[in-house]
This record gives C-alpha cells, structure tokens and sequence, in this order.
C-alpha cells in the first residue's frame, strides 16, 4: 500500500487519543534521539528502531528525509509522532536539518583517538545495530554496540558532499537498521531530568547559604576599600625562559609577569599559572597582569604533552592522541622543575626577592587536577575503575579525560611539592582521579570556582561532592550563575571556528573575568603573600556586593557532605 502523508495539524489532534504504550513512550521526548546524535556529533541503513526487546516502532529513513525537507509526516512516522510533544516538532526538524561543521579530518582524529574510542564504546550502548532478513524476527535479535558502525556512519558523512547532518548520519549507519534501545535512552533521559533539577537544587541551596553567612558576617562598607577588580599600583615586566628537564627529555617554555619593584628589601610573593587541555598561558593573560599590578611574580608554563601545539599536531594528523598520557605525571613535576629552576635564577638575577617557599598555585580544569596534584591529592586507581567501567557516567564528558589515567601503571604517585602554599582551581577535573580519598589529604588552603553552565565538568556531576570533599579549614566556593566553562579546553579548535562547538565552550564576559582576579587576588594576597587585611574580601557579602545580574556570585565556606546530601534528597522527594 502507497504510503499516506498527513498534515502536521491532523497529527497534533489526534495525540489527545494516544494509547497508554504511546504515553509511556512520551517519555522519550523528540529531543531526546537528537541530542544523542548531536553530542556525536558501507551499506546504507534503510529504517529507525525505537525500542527495547520486543516493542519497537520501525521507521524508514526515507519518511525521516522526506519530513525533514518539506514537514510532511508518512504514515510510518506518525505512529512515532503521537508520542511526543507537539511543540517539540519544529525543534524535531530544526535538529535533522542541522549541518554540523566539523571538517572531515578532526571527526577521523577524534573518533580515533583513545578518548574517541571511550565515547564511541559508551554511545553504542544507546545507538546499537542489528541486521534485517526475512528469514530473521529483529524483536527477538539480541542487539550490539554499535560503536564501530557510528565511527563508520560519521566518518561518511562528514566527508559526504551534504556534510555532517542527522539524516546523513543515518543514511551512512552501515547496517539495514540503527537500532535506539530505549531502555537505555530512557535511563539517560531520567539522568538528565535529575542532573538538571539538582543543579538547580544545588545553586538554590548555595544562593541561600551565601545569604545566610552574609547576614552573619561582621558589617564591612566595602565602597570604603579598594576595588580590587581594577588594577595595583604595580607596573610590570614580561620575559620568556625555556626550560629543559633533561632527566624527561622535556623542554618547554615559561612568561614570567615581574612587577617593578625597585626596593631590594620587599618580598615577592609567585604563583603558578597551569593551563588547561590544548590551551596555553597566554589565555589567563588576565589574571596575571592582574596579580603582577599588586606586586605578584607570575609564571605561566606551557604544558608540552598537552598544550596548545599538540592539540594542533593532533588537528593535522601528527598524533593519535589530544593529550599525552603521561602528562598526568609530567604536568606537576613540570611546575615542580619550574620552581627549581626560578630558586636558581633568583640567587643571581631576581635578587633573591623572589619568596618560593610559599608558592600559590591557579589551574583551570585540567590545570586544576595539576594544581590538586601538587597539593597532596594522590591518583585513586581503584575509583578510576569503578568509574570508567561499562557504566561510566555519559553525561559527563570530563570522564574522557579522566579515565586516561588508568593507561598508567597503578602504583602510588607522590606529586606533592611542599612548596604550595594555596591553589585557586577554575572548573576542575578532579572527581573520578582523585575521589574522596584522594581530595581529603589537601591541607592546604582552597578556592574553588564553578560555573552553573558548564557541559565539560558538570557542576553536580563533577564538582559540588568534590568539594565537600575537601577538609582543609581554609576552603572557599565562588559558583557564578549563568557562566560556562571558559574557553580554554579545546580552544585549538574553537580558533578554527568550529561553530558545532560554540554551545559546549562560551568565552567568559568581562565582568566574570573581573569575579576571578579580585577573589583570586583576596585568595593569594590573604593565602600565599600572608596579607590578612584581604581576607575582608574573602565572605559571602562580598560577593553579593560585585555580583552583577545575570552572573549572580555566591560564595561559601560551611557547605558539607551531609547537608548537601540531605538537601538533594528533600528536593527529590517534593519533586
């Protein structure tokens, strides 16, 4: 029978009639099977399964091109578009004609690449294949992965002349049908749905925990003190040194930020820059001319294994990997040999100014786990398993970098230099590497920032239990609403102006920028330079006091592991 097309209105009335199979189904909205594709991104896959074991709904791919050119809905696709929400429609065809700009070679680098295999393993439990025969019952077919026909489906059609679409995917999936399991879509779904109610749930209870310790606080005017967000008296100097740690066989070069201060008799207090994956120093530009104009020695090395230059040699092909797998090692011994050789350089050119007894440390992301590293906190092998087995967390796509890790040998890795004096960590990948074991051996004084947006480091995924991890006394939470994870981590590919990727990393508006160098500058100034008087900057009233809509700041001390965990829970229930 010639197949029958219906008008979208025809289809939108008759959902009021849906069957209860099809409001169980509603579940898996339209935007849930998109997603999965767009956070992807032979013989020629002929129809769609939706289902799980013995329920499916079969659409061809050619109902799917045909709807997503003119919006004409066949007969086979409106049995599935009872199940979903009428105004999700549009958002349906939107998806399937989007065009998704990632040149051909970097999917090829990508989903070859060892983080591009652990994602690849972990979507072909969703996205499975299953072949198609008369002779053959695709409801009683035991599905597999289907990690190899998606490499296969997104390498053609990223080199197809049409580009890189949903539709192009499909059409390319070398199999007669992508199979969608939605046992395990519908699992994903409800992780969604709780991952977004306790990220709200957790910005509530931290906005409210800011006002709380903000009315408790001693009363400081703080338009009577300084402005720490505008710049120090200090003018400054920049100068570059290469290093060479021949015992590595690793060279790599630093910008050393010095401010001009002529008395011999003043020390200098140093902190440490450490960027993030396939970024360099110069992005955090910023923060250290911030802390040189209040007379900070900044030093921002270049982390060779993962840096700007090797996700670039990545970029052409010169690698297989985005980041060496050792430089979960050589990132902290790098500041550590960096910090030797500035003690040597001090003797005879610095002065002996220089104060490298107490060094402050800033990392972003996986500057972060560099800085976490130097601080005491040990590599927890057995967490990294337990995390990165068949049930790894997909909705947290810092795990890909994480659990690299195991690729070294399990052994126990003392990184600690005892020359930290207080780390400042931005977005940190931290929580399957170190776990709570690992994170509560940091003594040290903590600042910690987070941003409610960021799709790298989830905010309740990856940090807010990381943080309450944390027993040191002197530990501070700066959560910025509505700020993402900066554009540093693949900001090779940003450069390349790979706009498919514009949603994951946002640059940081300026008034956010300003959040991180005055709470940065209190941290160090109060921390590592031993000036108590900037601890008046370091309290919830301040930060309520520069906090500038729609980049609400909260800013907490007393956040625990029980009253994080009961909060969580109580919203659930009401919910």
């Amino acid at each position: 029978m010639k197949n029958k097309a219906f008008p979208a209105q025809q289809i939108n009335k008759s959902k009021s009639n849906s069957s209860t199979l099809s409001r169980w189904f509603k579940s898996l909205t339209l935007s849930i099977i998109p997603a999965l594709l767009t956070a992807l991104p032979v013989n020629a896959a002929k129809q769609v399964s939706v289902g799980h074991k013995g329920l499916n709904i079969f659409i061809p791919v050619s109902a799917l091109e045909n709807y997503a050119k003119s919006g004409e809905i066949s007969y086979e696709l409106a049995s599935y578009m009872l199940m979903l929400e009428a105004e999700k429609e549009d958002k349906y065809r939107e998806l399937l004609q989007n065009r998704y700009n990632f040149p051909p070679q970097i999917v090829s680098q990508f989903i070859n690449s060892p983080m591009g295999e652990l994602f690849l393993r972990n979507l072909g439990q969703v996205i499975k294949t299953s072949s198609n025969s008369e002779n053959e019952n695709l409801t009683t077919v035991e599905n597999e992965n289907g990690a190899e026909e998606i490499r296969t489906a997104l390498l053609k059609a990223a080199n197809d002349a049409e580009g890189l679409t949903i539709i192009n995917f499909i059409r390319h999936f070398p199999s007669d049908t992508i199979w969608f399991d939605t046992k395990e879509i519908l699992a994903v779904t409800e992780k969604i749905t709780a991952v977004q109610k306790d990220t709200k749930t957790f910005i509530e209870t931290v906005a409210n925990i800011t006002r709380t310790e903000a009315y408790k606080e001693e009363k400081v005017d703080f338009s009577q003190l300084p402005d720490i967000r505008k710049k120090g008296q200090y003018s400054f100097e920049k100068q570059k040194i290469i290093l060479q740690d021949e015992g590595r066989d690793r060279h790599f070069s630093v910008e050393l930020y010095l401010p001009n201060i002529s008395s011999k008799e003043i020390s200098i207090p140093v902190v440490v820059i450490s960027h993030g994956l396939g970024s360099n120093g110069v992005n955090f530009k910023s923060l250290a001319k911030h802390l040189a104009s209040y007379g900070f020695a900044v030093a921002l090395p270049q982390h060779p294994g993962s840096d700007y230059e090797y996700i670039q040699k990545f970029l052409a092909g010169k690698t297989k990997d985005m980041f060496h797998g050792n430089e979960f090692i050589d990132r902290p011994l790098d500041i550590s040999f960096l910090l030797n050789e500035l003690e040597q350089l001090n003797q005879y050119q610095f002065h002996n100014q220089l104060n490298l007894k107490k060094v402050g440390i800033f990392g972003h992301s996986f500057g972060a786990y560099t800085a976490f590293a130097l601080a005491g906190a040990e590599i927890n092998f057995q967490q990294l398993k337990q995390d990165c087995g068949p049930q790894m967390e997909v909705l947290n796509m810092s795990l890909l970098l994480q659990c690299r890790a195991l690729e070294l040998k399990p052994q126990k890795y003392n990184l600690k230099d005892d020359r930290i004096g207080g780390i400042f960590v931005l977005d940190p990948v931290n929580s399957s590497l170190f776990g709570k074991a690992g994170l509560s051996q940091i003594k040290l004084p903590v600042l910690w920032g987070s941003a409610s947006e960021d799709k790298i480091t989830p905010i309740v995924l990856e940090q807010a239990n990381s943080f309450t991890w944390l027993t040191t006394p002197d530990k501070y939470l700066v959560l910025t609403e509505g700020a993402d994870h900066i554009n540093i981590d693949f900001g090779a590919i940003r450069e390349n102006s790979f706009t498919s990727l514009a949603e994951l990393i946002q640059p940081d508006p300026d008034v956010v920028n300003g959040y991180a160098n005055a709470f940065g500058l209190a941290f160090f100034q109060t921390h590592v330079a031993d000036r108590p008087e900037y601890s008046s900057y370091l309290q919830a009233s301040y930060a309520q006091t520069i906090g500038e809509q729609p980049f609400n700041l909260s800013f907490v001390r007393s956040l625990s592991e029980i009253q994080l965990s009961k909060t969580l829970k109580q919203a659930r229930k009401t919910n």
